[in-house]
C-alpha cells in the first residue's frame, strides 16, 4: 500500500506525463494475465521476492518480464538480499534492488528517482510523435499521415499487417508489435488490432465496437473495453 501511495504521489508531480497504474496485486498470476493482454505497453514493474501464499517467486516473475520485455523496468523492493546473485544469474538485469530495512523514506527517494529514469528512457515527448508512418513493400515507400491511420491489423499465420486508413486500406509486411514501438500512444484494442484513439468517434459497449470519425469501425476485446471505456467516457454511446 505504501508503494502505491508513492507512486500515485509521483504521477500526480509529473502531470505532463501519461502515466497510470494499471495493476497492483499481491498475486503473481495476475502480473501473468496482465502481461499476455498487455504486450506492447511501456511498463514499470516494482516487485518483492516474496509472494504471500503462492509458488510463484518475484524472480521468476521477472525472468518472464525480462524474456517478453526487453525495455520494461524492473525494480525489487525485498528484505531478502541475499538472494541479489540470483538476479544476476538470471540476468534479469533489474533498474534498482531497494532494501525494505532502510525505511520509508529512502525507499520514496530511490523510486523517485528510478521513476525518473524510466520516464526519461520510455517516454517519448509529445512534439516527438510521428507525423507520417512510412512502410515499403519491394522497392516502392509509401508514407501515411498519422492523423489519417484508424488502426492497424495483423493478419493471422502471416507476417502481415493491414493499414486501416480514411478511404484506404494496404497490406504490407510488418508486426504489431514493431509498430507499437514507433507509435506507443496507439492502443491495443484486441491482439490483432492496433487503434489510433484521437481517431475515435464513439465506443459501443452493447456491440464491443469502436467507431472511427470516417464511419468505419472495429471490434475491441472485453477486456480492452473496460479500460478504453474509463479513459474516454466521452466516447461511450448511450
Amino acid at each position: 500500500m505504501y508503494y502505491q501511495l508513492i507512486i500515485k504521489d509521483y504521477i500526480k508531480s509529473r502531470p505532463d506525463i501519461d502515466m497510470k497504474i494499471m495493476l497492483s496485486t499481491g498475486n503473481p498470476n495476475d502480473v501473468n494475465i496482465y502481461l499476455e493482454n498487455n504486450p506492447d505497453q511501456m511498463k514499470f514493474f516494482l516487485l518483492d521476492i516474496e509472494f504471500p501464499n503462492s509458488k510463484i517467486k518475484g524472480i521468476d516473475l521477472a525472468t518472464k518480464i525480462r524474456k517478453n520485455d526487453l525495455d520494461a523496468k524492473i525494480v525489487f523492493v525485498t528484505t531478502h538480499e541475499e538472494l541479489m546473485p540470483m538476479i544476476f544469474e538470471r540476468k534479469v538485469e533489474p533498474l534498482d534492488y531497494i532494501s525494505k530495512e532502510k525505511g520509508i523514506s529512502v525507499i520514496k527517494r530511490k523510486l523517485y528517482t528510478d521513476l525518473d529514469i524510466t520516464v526519461e528512457r520510455l517516454v517519448k515527448p509529445e512534439n516527438t510523435r510521428l507525423k507520417e508512418f512510412s512502410f515499403r513493400i519491394g522497392s516502392k515507400q509509401y508514407n501515411f499521415d498519422i492523423d489519417q491511420i484508424n488502426y492497424f491489423e495483423s493478419l493471422e499465420h502471416t507476417t502481415n499487417v493491414f493499414l486501416h486508413a480514411v478511404n484506404q486500406n494496404i497490406e504490407f509486411p510488418d508486426t504489431l508489435k514493431a509498430i507499437s514501438h514507433k507509435v506507443p500512444y496507439f492502443y491495443r484494442a484486441h491482439k490483432s488490432l492496433l487503434i489510433n484513439p484521437n481517431n475515435t468517434q464513439s465506443i459501443n459497449k452493447k456491440e464491443r465496437k469502436i467507431y472511427f470519425k470516417d464511419g468505419s469501425s472495429c471490434d475491441i476485446s472485453r477486456r480492452r473495453l473496460v479500460d478504453f471505456s474509463r479513459e474516454h467516457p466521452n466516447l461511450i454511446k448511450k
